[in-house]
C-alpha cells in the first residue's frame, strides 16, 4: 500500500465511523436492517446482465436490475417489448435470482401513451399503469425502481425536476397501496439533493432511496465520497440506501489537442470555431445517435455549438479525463476498484445493498453509437463476448470473503 492509498483508508475509515454515530441517532441502521429481513437478507445485485445464471450465482450475486418497457402500444394492447421482459424477468426469477424492476421513463408516457403522466388530470392513469406493472409481475420481481435518474437530462425530459417528483410520487402513493411483498424505491443520479427535497412528500412511500454514483468516471472524486454520498443521502431521506449503480470504466484517456482537431478533420473543419460557424451542417454530419440528442434535447440552433463542444464533449471526442487517485482505467485499474471498494460499502450501517454496473461491455455507446467511446462501452466485469475481465474475479473473492 503506497501512501496516497493509505490517506484514502484513512478517510473512508472517518467516514464509516461518521456514519455509524449519525445512523445510530437518527435510526436509520435499524430501518436498513429490517429492508433487509424484507428481501430476504443484503442485495448484491448487478445492472443489465445477461443469461449466463450461471455466471451471475458464481459471483454470489442474488439480484439483478434492468428496465420494464411501456407495457402498452399506442392502441392499448400490450407490446412485445413487455412480454419479453416479462419472459426474461421470469427466467431470473425461475434460478432463484431476484429482479429489481425500473418502470418506464417519462417520455414513453408522452411518445407511446400520447399523455403527460405528471399533471393532475392525468394522474389516475399515471396511477393504473403502475398499479398493472405492479400486479401483473408481483409473482416475476421482487422490488420496483420507479423511473430512473430524474435530473439527468435524457431521462428526464421533457418533464422538468418539480414534474419529475411529483411523476414518481403519483405511482409510489399508487404502489404503496398495492405493493404486497414488493419493495418500492426510486432513485438519484449522484446525491442530486434538489431531488430528495422535492421528494419529501413522498417518502412515505418508499421502502428505500437508490443512489447511483461514479466518482472517478462521470465526475472527480475519491473513494472515501462514495461512502460521504450515501451518508448524505441517508440524511436528507431518512430512507435504507441502495446503491443502484457504481462502477468503474476499463478503458478511457483525455485526448491531446491533436487527437482533437484529427477527429474534427474527419467532418471536415480545421477548429471548434469553424464547426460552430457551420453548425446545421456540423450537426448533420455527428453518428445518428448522437445528433439525435442534440435535436431533441436542444431544440434550439443556437445552443448546438454548446450542447456538442460542452454538454456531450465527451462523447464527442470518446475522452475520458477523471480517474481515482492511483486507479488507472484499464482492465486491472477497474478490478482494483472493486477490491477496495465493496469491503467499504458492506461497512456502511443505513446500506442495504449494492448493484454494480455492469455485467457485459456494450460493442458501441448507447447514447453516441461509437464504438470508441468509453463511457458507455467498458463498464462491464465481462467483456463484448461474456469472458470474464480481472474485475469479476475481484468481486468473486470479495463476495466470498462477505459471506464467510
Amino acid at each position: 500500500m503506497n501512501i496516497v492509498q493509505w490517506f484514502q483508508s484513512v478517510l473512508v475509515i472517518f467516514s464509516l465511523l461518521f456514519t455509524s454515530i449519525t445512523g445510530f441517532f437518527n435510526g436509520t441502521n435499524k430501518d436498513a436492517q429490517l429492508l433487509q429481513e424484507k428481501t430476504g437478507g443484503y442485495m448484491y445485485g448487478v445492472c443489465h446482465p445477461d443469461e449466463n445464471y450461471e455466471r451471475i450465482d458464481e459471483l454470489g450475486l442474488g439480484w439483478v436490475r434492468f428496465d420494464i418497457p411501456y407495457p402498452y402500444n399506442a392502441d392499448g394492447s400490450i407490446s412485445n417489448s413487455y412480454t419479453e421482459f416479462k419472459n426474461r424477468a421470469r427466467g431470473y426469477a425461475d434460478q432463484g435470482i431476484k429482479v429489481l424492476a425500473i418502470t418506464p421513463y417519462p417520455r414513453s408516457y408522452f411518445d407511446i401513451g400520447g399523455f403527460d403522466p405528471s399533471t393532475d388530470e392525468n394522474a389516475e392513469r399515471t396511477k393504473e399503469i403502475a398499479v398493472f406493472l405492479c400486479n401483473d409481475l408481483r409473482d416475476i420481481i421482487s422490488g420496483i425502481q420507479i423511473t430512473n435518474e430524474m435530473g439527468v437530462t435524457n431521462f428526464t425530459y421533457p418533464l422538468t425536476m418539480e414534474q419529475a417528483a411529483k411523476f414518481i410520487g403519483i405511482q409510489a402513493e399508487a404502489l404503496s397501496e398495492v405493493k404486497g411483498d414488493l419493495i418500492i424505491g426510486y432513485n438519484s443520479a449522484g446525491v442530486m439533493e434538489e431531488l430528495h427535497y422535492l421528494m419529501k412528500p413522498y417518502l412515505q412511500y418508499m421502502d428505500y432511496v437508490g443512489v447511483d454514483l461514479y466518482y472517478g468516471t462521470w465526475y472527480g472524486g475519491e473513494l472515501h465520497d462514495y461512502v460521504s454520498a450515501v451518508r448524505k443521502v441517508n440524511r436528507i431521506t431518512k430512507k435504507p440506501i441502495i446503491v443502484a449503480e457504481f462502477g468503474y470504466i476499463s478503458a478511457g484517456e483525455p485526448k491531446s489537442d491533436a487527437e482533437r482537431a484529427e477527429i474534427l478533420a474527419r467532418y471536415g473543419y480545421d477548429s471548434e470555431a469553424a464547426a460552430r460557424a457551420d453548425i446545421e451542417n456540423f450537426v448533420a454530419k455527428l453518428p445518428d445517435a448522437l445528433k439525435s440528442h442534440v435535436y431533441e434535447e436542444f431544440p434550439d440552433p443556437a445552443t448546438w455549438g454548446d450542447a456538442v463542444f460542452e454538454a456531450m464533449d465527451k462523447h464527442f471526442y470518446c475522452y475520458l479525463d477523471e480517474s481515482l487517485t492511483g486507479i488507472a482505467h484499464t482492465p486491472e485499474g477497474q478490478a482494483e476498484f472493486y477490491s477496495q471498494l465493496l469491503p467499504n460499502l458492506k461497512k456502511i450501517d443505513c446500506l442495504a445493498g449494492f448493484f454494480i454496473f455492469c455485467w457485459r461491455d456494450s460493442p458501441t455507446c448507447w447514447y453516441c453509437g461509437q464504438s470508441d467511446c468509453p463511457y458507455e462501452t467498458a463498464w462491464g466485469i465481462t467483456d463484448v463476448n461474456g469472458n470474464p475481465k480481472p474485475a469479476f474475479y475481484a468481486i468473486k473473492d470479495a463476495m466470498a470473503a462477505f459471506k464467510e
